[in-house]
């Protein structure tokens, strides 16, 4: 009998679909795993799902999402091959868009190095419009050493198709550029809406894109020099939740983050980066026109910070009523990607439910430069951006002045006339007082604003993904 098992075992592995996924990172692995594009493959008992990860996230991933047709394997990748990584500065400067050079002015602020600053900026703006050098990058990656131990991974489930979520994340250009040396079938995937204006040059093209929206797969076409008819439009599945029905009460959500009821709610996350000078000024500035009466009386503010962003030491911000802190993510892990060791956090269902509900129950929405407008606008909230340094002498290298109005994604956002940009704290109270008398004001630009970062809104973006990569995955297999 055990040796009939087996052999039916091995039958049903052997005619079952294989796809390898590589997660090496939280924000990642909240766009599949959190979302119904993995609960949908899943589903299909002819499909075997391969994920590589990290393997301090073995076990977590194992109980959070384990399934009878689910693998994962721990693979730990380090850093790519020093020609990978030259290769890779000269893919990021070549990127001809202003988020490109803003994000040079960045390393320069932060560096120095004038000489260096100003070589790149030059090739940037001489060779970087040229299509011919997007396809030379491509061709000098050709020569880049695969990683043996990804070689290795690939080769050992022969995969029917290889799907990355981040194609221009490094772990995932390892994998893209090891499965098509080997002849396998990519789909590659947009994560966020700044990847393929802000990151560099896409150094080895997918079979197939998937991409959030219309603008998107201009975006992909006219940087990635993506042929069309390879680009499918899905949305982003990591926003299907916020079309879901509520689970809590505003009473219940003030409950549990011990918010005096009855109040009008202030979402504020003034954040660019680590720098948190000018949010606390920012912060202290908007209690105190609180108990001046300059903001009425029944406004809270409720902190939040950026993913990125350090917590504040609570001596530097002035203790008030009107004032609350949101619990942020907690669960992290000691990863090393790229050959820097840092921390990589993991998005729980809390923590998901939790900004939902936040932004569902919000007044207004106070933030920088974030995909939280995006998330605001989802709810068809006031959005206000800052857009000034709330201390004098601000760091050039945390300048939101200085950085900020060249982000290329970001001036998308700011041309729907979905957000009222401010440039001082009179403005910015202003601009608070006027979306609490009137929240309807500028909702005709937040809906251009979703339309231009969503495209769908019916919660079936992670469907449709999934049913993407199970068309692509048997059309495959049929060939």
């Amino acid at each position: 009998w055990e040796n009939a098992r087996q052999k039916i075992l091995k039958n049903t592995i052997q005619s079952m679909k294989t796809i390898l996924l590589p997660l090496y990172n939280g924000m990642r692995a909240r766009s599949i795993l959190r979302t119904d594009t993995y609960r949908e493959l899943i589903k299909d008992p002819n499909i075997r799902l391969v994920i590589g990860i990290p393997s301090v996230k073995l076990n977590y991933y194992k109980k959070e999402f384990g399934a009878p047709n689910v693998i994962f394997e721990s693979l730990d990748i380090t850093e790519e091959p020093l020609s990978g990584q030259r290769l890779a500065t000269y893919a990021f400067n070549l990127l001809n868009t202003t988020s490109v050079r803003s994000k040079q002015e960045v390393f320069y602020f932060r560096y120095g190095n004038y000489p260096k600053f100003l070589l790149k900026r030059l090739l940037n703006r001489t060779l970087g419009p040229f299509a011919f050098m997007r396809s030379f990058i491509r061709f000098l990656d050709g020569f880049v050493p695969l990683n043996q131990e990804v070689a290795d991974f690939i080769n050992k489930y022969k995969p029917d198709l290889v799907i990355v979520p981040d194609i221009v994340f490094p772990p995932d250009r390892i994998f893209v550029r090891a499965a098509k040396r080997f002849g396998y079938c990519v789909v590659g995937m947009v994560r966020s809406w700044d990847n393929l204006t802000s990151k560099g040059i896409i150094q080895t093209l997918p079979d197939k894109l998937v991409v959030h929206t219309a603008n998107m797969k201009k975006e992909a076409v006219k940087y990635a020099d993506m042929p069309a008819e390879k680009i499918v439009v899905t949305g982003p599945p990591q926003f299907d939740d916020y079309y879901k029905p509520l689970s809590w009460s505003k009473e219940e959500l003030f409950k549990k983050l011990n918010i005096p009821q009855g109040k009008r709610l202030a979402l504020c996350s003034p954040f660019l980066d680590k720098y948190t000078e000018s949010a606390v000024k920012i912060v202290n500035s908007l209690t105190e026109a609180i108990d001046a009466g300059t903001l009425p009386k029944d406004l809270h503010i409720l902190l939040r910070y950026r993913t990125s962003t350090p917590e504040i030491k609570k001596e530097v911000l002035k203790q008030s009523d009107h004032l609350s802190m949101s619990p942020n993510f907690e669960l992290f892990f000691p990863v090393v990607v790229d050959g820097v060791p840092g921390q990589d956090w993991e998005f729980t269902y809390a923590d998901i439910e939790l900004l939902k509900h936040i932004l569902a129950y919000s007044d207004v929405v106070i933030n920088v430069d974030s995909t939280l407008s995006v998330d605001a606008a989802t709810f068809d909230k006031p959005v206000i951006d800052v857009r000034f340094d709330a201390v004098k002498n601000c760091p050039p290298k945390h300048s939101i002045e200085l950085l900020t109005p060249h982000f290329y994604h970001y001036r998308q956002v700011e041309a729907s006339g979905g957000v009222r940009l401010v440039k001082n704290m009179e403005e910015l109270i202003k601009a608070i007082n006027d979306y609490l008398e009137n929240p309807k004001l500028d909702a005709v630009g937040r809906g251009r604003l979703r339309r231009e970062q969503l495209e769908f809104f019916d919660g079936n973006s992670g469907k449709r993904v999934a049913d993407f990569i199970k068309q692509t995955l048997y059309f495959v297999g049929a060939k």
